[in-house]
């Protein structure tokens, strides 16, 4: 079947309250303060992935 990919980076609850604070304008709680940590954190990695996967499907795609 092949190998699985992980659709989504964030939660759907992770989701949730990023959109809440960016409507509140900025109100912080705790979880978002360790959401915020990880972003920080893993973010550089998102961007590197996403940026291989960019080009994998452009080279997919190139091929056909």
């Amino acid at each position: 079947m092949g190998m699985p990919l992980n659709p989504r980076i964030l939660s759907r609850l992770e989701e949730r309250y990023i959109n809440a604070f960016l409507k509140q304008d900025g109100e912080k709680n705790v979880n978002l303060r360790v959401l915020a940590f990880q972003v920080r954190k893993h973010l550089p990695e998102i961007r590197r992935e996403l940026e291989l996967l960019e080009k994998f499907a452009r080279a997919y795609q190139k091929a056909k």
